[in-house]
């Protein structure tokens, strides 16, 4: 899984940053490499408050949830952005674009 094609919506293109896109597929990679089973709908919530940036990835089958927290960022974001694997692709849409 989360071997096709990649793809982002415009909504992401437009108010995700370009290194947390990529953050966010290296962490499916990193899966992949670990050998984890993977659902084909990732979930990735991110909240903040103060400056620490918390972003929680998780999936339902298998259960699967992991915490990242950041610190000294200045505008954490609060979105909630899924990846869906279909196969030949695999989309970043925010959840409001679903």
């Amino acid at each position: 899984m989360f071997q096709g094609k990649r793809l982002i919506t415009q909504g992401v293109a437009d108010t995700i940053p370009l290194e947390i896109q990529m953050f966010l597929w290296s962490l499916l990679d990193e899966l992949i490499t670990m050998s984890v089973e993977i659902d084909y709908l990732q979930v990735f919530e991110f909240s903040g408050e103060n400056d620490i940036q918390t972003i929680i990835h998780r999936q339902e089958e298998p259960p699967y949830q992991t915490v990242y927290q950041f610190g000294k960022v200045n505008h954490p974001l609060c979105k909630k952005i899924y990846v869906i694997d279909d196969i030949e692709h695999c989309t970043m849409l925010l959840s409001d674009e679903y």
